[in-house]
């Protein structure tokens, strides 16, 4: 039937296929240093000045994506990682959009501004009035 041998190498064989199944996902360093990189490129946008809700959250996700691989949990880490990317590219964009938005309407004040003193010059006309920039 079975050898006492026997029944201990099965044994082990199942505590070792145990161990190896109960193994913790892969830390994810890839994806913590991409989620990185991305709330890096969304600082340099400023998007501490125009986006900071999403800053805050990019900053918050990552910080918990470091927690959970501290304690080994690479499938938590990983999801967190790629919430902090994503907030840190959301953070990135609106960041951009909004210096884009002030800028236009800097160059409409500009223009406008400079619309007015051409007609100052010529006399002919009564400038026209500023025009509040679109949100």
């Amino acid at each position: 039937m079975f050898s006492l041998s026997g029944i201990r190498n099965a044994l082990l064989c199942a505590t070792a296929f145990g161990i190896v199944a109960c193994a913790a996902t892969p830390m994810p360093v890839d994806k913590l240093a991409v989620a990185k990189s991305s709330i890096e490129r969304a600082e340099q946008a400023q998007a501490a000045q125009f986006a900071q809700v999403e800053l805050n959250a990019a900053r918050s996700k990552f910080a918990a994506a470091q927690s959970a691989a501290d304690k080994k949990d690479g499938e938590v880490a990983a999801r967190l990682a790629d919430e902090a990317e994503a907030d840190a590219q959301l953070a990135e964009s609106t960041a951009r959009a909004k210096q884009q938005q002030q800028l236009v309407a800097e160059m409409d004040a500009s223009l406008r501004d400079l619309r007015n003193e051409t007609l100052r010059r010529d006399g002919s006309v009564t400038p026209q009035p500023a025009i509040p920039p679109q949100q």
